[in-house]
């Protein structure tokens, strides 16, 4: 973990969340070269990486997942080389999974109408947690990581830094204000919600999609954000205001959520082309 905090692309800023993925990822690359024996893992040969990747696809692991743990191996060998454990770079060569799913068909939304049953059966802080996701696409530590020091009323704007380290400046829907108008004066000190832990987010969201009767598989918290581009980009048909919502490094990423549905493109077809009426004088 020194070697990644000090060499890796986020350096000394690079996320707890992130931190836990490279030493779960560790964990299960060690495990595996171990077992071939304790030799194995400074050996020049492919064959240890190759064949811990092609473990992890036997295990019916998706291809993210196997990259993930791919990245972890990467950076455990960058780690041995710069101690001068090693010089082999066995990773290097092994291939990354390839993922044959079409990218929007991994991004699950909540529709408009279980958004509104969400809120139907939250309270207020509940209500924050949903709007800040489904209406600002706040990422989970950017929602646990929000204090009320961020939020400017009066603006209706408020401040995050979110994935790259990178701040901006995301503006208010109406819905979103008006819940955090609701709050007292007060009680706008500390922490926008009230917890701290994304295993308590994702239970307090869990809790309200069975009481709502709202699917909470293949969703989960990061669906709120997906939802937000979805509905804005539904609502907008512009491509670029919410890119710029969502705090895309490229519109590229955000044409994942312009999936054409096929009634749309039928519903647009059939009078497509058809001659223009005449023009009645008199």
């Amino acid at each position: 973990m020194h070697n990644l905090q000090l060499y890796g692309r986020g350096g000394s800023h690079t996320s707890p969340h992130t931190l836990r993925g490279y030493r779960t990822g560790l964990r299960f690359f060690l495990a595996f070269a171990f077992a071939k024996g304790a030799g194995a893992l400074l050996e020049t040969d492919t064959d240890l990486t190759v064949g811990y990747l092609r473990s992890l696809e036997r295990q019916g692991l998706t291809p993210g997942t196997i990259n993930s743990r791919r990245s972890s191996a990467r950076a455990l060998f960058r780690a041995l080389r710069w101690a001068g454990v090693t010089t082999a770079d066995p990773i290097a060569d092994t291939p990354r999974a390839q993922d044959h799913e079409e990218r929007w068909s991994k991004r699950e939304a909540y529709t408009r109408e279980d958004i509104e049953a969400l809120l139907g059966v939250a309270d207020p802080a509940e209500q924050l947690l949903i709007l800040l996701g489904a209406h600002a696409g706040l990422r989970m530590s950017e929602l646990i990581g929000l204090e009320w020091r961020m939020v400017n009323l009066d603006l209706r704007t408020m401040t995050v830094t979110g994935k790259g380290r990178k701040t901006a400046t995301i503006h208010l829907s109406a819905g979103l204000f008006a819940a955090l108008s609701r709050v007292t004066p007060g009680e706008r000190t500390g922490p926008v919600i009230p917890w701290r832990n994304a295993k308590t987010v994702r239970l307090v969201l869990r809790s309200l999609c069975l009481m709502a009767g709202v699917s909470y598989e293949k969703r989960q918290v990061h669906g709120l954000r997906h939802s937000c581009a979805t509905l804005l980009l539904e609502d907008t048909r512009d491509l670029y205001l919410v890119a710029r919502h969502m705090r895309h490094s490229s519109v590229s990423t955000t044409e994942v959520y312009a999936k054409v549905r096929s009634e749309r493109l039928t519903e647009a077809l059939r009078t497509w082309g058809e001659p223009a009426p005449e023009r009645v004088t008199n």
